[in-house]
């Protein structure tokens, strides 16, 4: 079994609308990065978006480098790659899929990101780069908006899948040792019987076939932990300024580029990769709540008492249905749902400014 390095939902042939906004939404997974764990949510998403609008939406995503299953044939599978590799790696795909868009519309797309666990540390860092391109006067695309997905943005080794995950990773040389004592115990079992394996424990489809290529492939689980590592000792203390806070677009200010003003943040209730000190820590500092999250959500009502008067920040959002971290395993159509009804409000705000 092998997956997919990519994954691309164009506008449909029947409601495509040559008058009408482009829209680019590029989706960057968590770890282990393979695309194909979000194929539900990325097609659930598309159809929402392209049934409730007149808007022609183009929706992207790719596995981060070195995580396709066929290794032989995928030229980002040379060498392992850690964060600072993978931040570089999916900004220079961002910009690539971007121009595709624009080579095949002739149009210049408006662009939102999307970052799931540390695919959103990777999405802030490419905004932090896009702004510095534009205030230094560089021609850009249009980055409108930015959706993180259950972030790992500050202080992952303080949460209590990071305190085990850092114990473990604190062992010398253990990505390659645990990838090999993996391929010992599944090198004699067949493809097809560890699928069915999977597909007992009540997994979907998707997610039963994409774990089935990644356990099978040379050295996918190296790679989970070798990027893992570079989590643990790089997501620390909250690195970022006014390039993607959102002071940059306060009243009276600089807002040739809207993006901060449009980030909206979905944290999960009890995300064992998150410590909820350090989330409701950063909600406090950096975000913007509204006044009926804050009535109908007892931890956003005591840890964000001064975000509503900031409207100009970051949305803060902590889910009330308890969706897990992995959230691409089961709950991709609920999670859908929410994205649609946050890319309508990005764009809405857009059209305000």
């Amino acid at each position: 079994m092998e997956t997919r390095e990519e994954l691309y939902f164009a506008p449909s042939a029947d409601r495509n609308n040559e008058k009408g906004q482009d829209y680019f939404i590029f989706h960057i997974p968590g770890n282990p990065g393979l695309i194909d764990y979000y194929y539900p949510f990325l097609y659930n998403l598309h159809t929402l978006l392209s049934s409730s609008s007149d808007a022609n939406f183009h929706i992207a995503g790719h596995s981060l480098a070195g995580f396709a299953t066929n290794e032989s044939n995928s030229l980002s599978s040379r060498a392992v790659a850690g964060l600072p590799r993978q931040i570089e790696y999916v900004d220079d795909l961002l910009y690539k899929k971007v121009d595709e868009v624009r080579d095949a519309t002739g149009k210049n797309p408006k662009v939102i990101l999307m970052g799931h666990s540390v695919g959103a540390y990777i999405l802030l860092e490419i905004i932090r780069s896009h702004r510095k391109r534009v205030e230094s006067g560089k021609q850009d695309f249009d980055l409108i908006g930015g959706i993180l997905l259950f972030p790992t943005i500050t202080h992952i080794a303080r949460s209590p899948s990071g305190i085990a995950a850092s114990a473990l990773l604190s062992i010398p040389h253990a990505p390659g040792i645990a990838n090999a004592v993996v391929k010992f115990f599944t090198y004699l079992l067949p493809s097809n019987v560890l699928y069915r394996l999977i597909r007992t424990l009540s997994f979907p489809e998707h997610v039963a076939r994409t774990t089935t290529a990644f356990i099978k492939s040379p050295s996918g689980l190296k790679r989970v932990l070798y990027l893992a590592k570079d989590e643990m000792d790089m997501i620390t203390h909250d690195k970022w300024g006014k390039e993607v806070w959102g002071a940059a677009t306060e009243a009276g200010t600089d807002s040739r580029d809207t993006i901060n003003s449009n980030l909206v943040f979905f944290w999960g209730q009890h995300d064992r990769w998150v410590a909820q000190k350090t989330r409701n820590e950063l909600i406090a500092a950096r975000g913007y709540v509204d006044a009926k999250a804050k009535s109908t959500c007892s931890v956003l009502s005591s840890t964000s008492s001064q975000a509503s008067s900031d409207p100009w920040k970051p949305n803060m959002v902590i889910d009330d249905q308890k969706i897990p971290h992995a959230f691409c395993l089961k709950h991709s159509e609920t999670v859908a749902e929410k994205v649609h009804l946050w890319v309508e409000d990005i764009i809405k705000k857009h059209h305000e400014r």
